[in-house]
């Protein structure tokens, strides 16, 4: 079993949670503000028996519409962030299927880091992957369908439309990040291998490209398992590595 740092998906368990908490405390105090106002208004003119009394009241009739009209835009609000805490808690169950994965499927010979936020940067790394086969940077996505390169292998596909999430680009970042990091701890240029994991879609992947492609049932055995020589790491490598990456993550704890 490998060595586990961090709790998978937790980030975004946290903004899911953040955003429901958001949207309800949105609805409650839109509710709590126009009962107020209309009981207020109600009773006021319930106590003065005169014209005024029926302007105030032709008033609320219109602040009524008013609400009314509003109401469609603050609906379109409230469901934005209700879309939102889906996608995040969906990430979050894709980020933890794949951490227990790692952790059950990996020999000890492996350190897996959860949930990265390594001090100055804003962006998380879902999982690093440290063992004899390399460094591997794996970012979860939990999307459905089919999951494939263009016929040119410049674009990634997801159910035969282009990408527009900049989703290679930004793995090919944290890629990069991660070995100039360890570049800086342990003074060694190694070769650090972005993969995107699919747990949920039936993925096309090719071979020799700058991401990998890669579903739960092959991600182990034909990936992280896989020793390539162009990754490949001696065991003091994996060792010093996997050090000075711990005592760094437990800084940005």
């Amino acid at each position: 079993m490998a060595t586990i740092n961090g709790e998978a998906g937790r980030r975004a368990a946290t903004i899911a949670l953040a955003k429901q908490r958001s949207m309800f405390a949105k609805v409650l105090t839109a509710s709590l503000l126009g009962v107020a106002l209309l009981c207020f208004l109600a009773g006021w003119c319930m106590a003065r028996q005169g014209p005024m009394a029926w302007l105030v009241l032709l008033a609320l009739f219109v602040l009524v519409g008013g609400i009314a009209i509003l109401d469609k835009k603050f609906n379109r609000l409230i469901d934005r962030e209700m879309w939102e805490a889906r996608v995040w808690r969906r990430g979050a169950d894709g980020e933890r299927m794949v951490g227990e994965m790692l952790k059950t499927e990996l020999p000890d010979t492996y350190c897996v880091f959860n949930d990265v936020c390594f001090p100055g940067r804003k962006a998380n790394i879902d999982h690093l992957v440290v063992g004899p086969s390399g460094v591997f940077v794996l970012n979860t996505k939990n999307w459905r369908g089919m999951v494939g390169w263009s016929e040119d292998g410049k674009t990634l596909l997801w159910n035969g439309a282009p990408d527009t999430k900049n989703t290679i680009n930004s793995a090919l970042a944290e890629a990069m990040k991660v070995r100039e990091i360890i570049h800086t701890l342990v003074n060694r240029d190694v070769y650090v291998k972005a993969v995107l994991v699919f747990p949920l879609a039936k993925v096309f992947p090719r071979l020799n490209m700058s991401v990998d492609l890669q579903q739960d049932d092959y991600l182990i055995e034909k990936r992280l398992k896989y020793i390539d020589k162009r990754t490949a790491l001696a065991e003091k490598d994996v060792q010093e590595i996997k050090q000075a990456l711990l005592a760094l993550f437990r800084k940005s704890i």
